[in-house]
């Protein structure tokens, strides 16, 4: 048996902690899949309510903001119970995610400490030090002067249409 689901999504909202087990967090989040196709009077995306568990709910729970491009390979589960005050019969299908990769670049505002004292305090992170361009290689003025140009005219014609020679008028394929 299989029951294994990979979505690529967006988070539609900061993920949220349950449980009081710091060594044992659970992550919850709401994945937004884009659908290949539209119908008219139909949503663009599929919605799905995943939870994730341990350290990688840790890892989500540090680095995850709405909006964040996310994989997730987890597997498909339902729950079911009973309201004990209508006697009603709920069933909800939710995704256990086992692995999560965040497919987009790390807002900087998030998961470092001097970001969220920044945060705190209302005022913008420090902007992020651009490498000088002058450490990466440029190229030599005139150094392809220095390479001759190939001679190929000692090479037979029937080098340019492979064993045989000459095209065929009516080739097999």
């Amino acid at each position: 048996m299989l029951n294994q689901i990979i979505l690529i999504g967006r988070l539609t909202k900061d993920p949220e902690r349950r449980g009081q087990n710091s060594e044992k967090p659970v992550a919850v989040i709401r994945l937004a899949v884009d659908r290949d196709f539209k119908r008219d009077g139909d949503p663009d995306a599929d919605f799905f309510n995943c939870s994730v568990f341990g350290n990688q709910a840790k890892f989500v729970l540090e680095y995850g903001k709405k909006g964040r491009l996310v994989s997730l390979v987890g597997r498909m589960q339902q729950r079911e119970w009973t309201d004990q005050q209508t006697g009603e019969k709920h069933t909800v299908y939710e995704v256990s995610g086992s692995d999560i990769k965040f497919l987009d670049k790390k807002p900087e505002n998030v998961g470092t400490p001097a970001a969220q004292n920044h945060a705190a305090q209302n005022m913008a992170p420090p902007a992020p030090v651009q490498p000088p361009m002058n450490d990466y290689p440029q190229p030599i003025p005139g150094a392809a002067a220095q390479y001759p140009t190939p001679d190929f005219s000692g090479v037979p014609d029937s080098y340019a249409w492979g064993p045989g020679g000459a095209p065929m008028d009516n080739p097999p394929f």
